[in-house]
């Protein structure tokens, strides 16, 4: 008995310490063609290229609210999980609580830099560059040089506004405030062909567009963010995607788990928020076509690009 009891003693830490990743997903789970499926995909990557399976690796949804949210949290520290990724900015709160009772356990939010908390890992994407490469697509791809921001983020727009300059210096660019009135919105797109929309409410922007512009009006659209950008019915209006890409991260914050390690550069040493900020620089935010690109509009990208990456 003696016997038994020292050897089940010294194998419980190694046990209890053993590395394990879980992902917590955000209402909707898997076939939402936004975050979740993004995510999924990432990590069905990561646990082939370093064997992972189950217990070693976990999966859960949740209904959304506030109680569902904290209660799987809290599970998933107490089983052992020694990193828990929570996917979407809906899990603020909850990281944030959950995240000061484990306090040995390293936490990351997807898409999100707002949780000043040592153990968490804040995966936050450079949305300007983004706006940038759109900006620089819209003016490339537009014939009529008459482009539009759709959207509610000055910061954002003022992006766009200089990567559609670069090359077009003469492009005339409207900013369309959204979410407003669909009488407001369809009024002030007459007379553009390429549109960009950061609004990822719902797709009243895309609808407006196919109702009214139908054969006028192409548009550049998010991904992951906008799920309705993915669907069938909207490939005849998407000429690109503005994508935030979710293979890097999530491969590099398993890597860092299976080592002990976590993802923690300084992203505002003000505020104490700890994670990784993606880019163009770093391969986390890019632009992809649905239409043919000519040698002009690669090489406007490529410069772009490479302007993003030296800052």
């Amino acid at each position: 008995m003696a016997l038994v009891i020292s050897l089940f003693s010294s194998s419980t830490p190694a046990i209890a310490s053993e590395p394990k990743v879980a992902v917590a997903y955000d209402i909707g789970f898997l076939g939402d063609n936004s975050f979740n499926d993004a995510v999924h995909v990432a990590l069905k990557a990561a646990k082939n290229k370093y064997g992972l399976v189950e217990p070693f690796v976990r999966e859960v949804p949740t209904n959304g609210t506030a109680v569902d949210r904290l209660t799987r949290l809290r599970f998933l520290a107490k089983s052992g999980y020694t990193l828990i990724i929570a996917v979407g900015p809906g899990y603020r709160e909850t990281v944030a609580r959950v995240s000061k009772e484990y306090t040995e356990t390293q936490f990351a939010i997807i898409n999100d830099k707002s949780i000043p908390q040592l153990n968490v890992s804040n995966i936050h994407f450079r949305e300007d560059h983004g706006a940038y490469l759109a900006g620089v697509a819209a003016a490339n791809l537009s014939k009529r040089k008459s482009i539009a921001f759709i959207g509610s983020e000055p910061e954002l727009f003022a992006s766009f506004y200089q990567g559609a300059q670069a090359n077009f210096p003469k492009v005339k660019i409207k900013n369309i405030s959204y979410p407003d009135t669909i009488e407001a919105l369809r009024s002030q797109l007459n007379g553009i062909d390429i549109a960009y929309s950061t609004w990822d409410g719902d797709p009243s922007v895309m609808t407006v567009i196919s109702e009214s512009f139908a054969g006028k009006i192409r548009l550049i659209a998010e991904t992951p963010d906008q799920y309705f950008a993915q669907l069938l019915q909207s490939k005849a209006i998407v000429v690109a995607m503005v994508s935030k890409q979710l293979t890097k991260p999530i491969a590099q914050l398993v890597s860092a788990a299976l080592e002990s390690r976590a993802v923690i550069d300084v992203i505002d040493e003000a505020e104490g928020i700890y994670g990784r900020e993606y880019g163009a620089a770093n391969g986390g935010v890019g632009i992809t076509f649905n239409v043919p690109t000519g040698n002009t509009l690669k090489s406007a990208i490529k410069r772009a690009l490479l302007q993003l990456k030296r800052g």
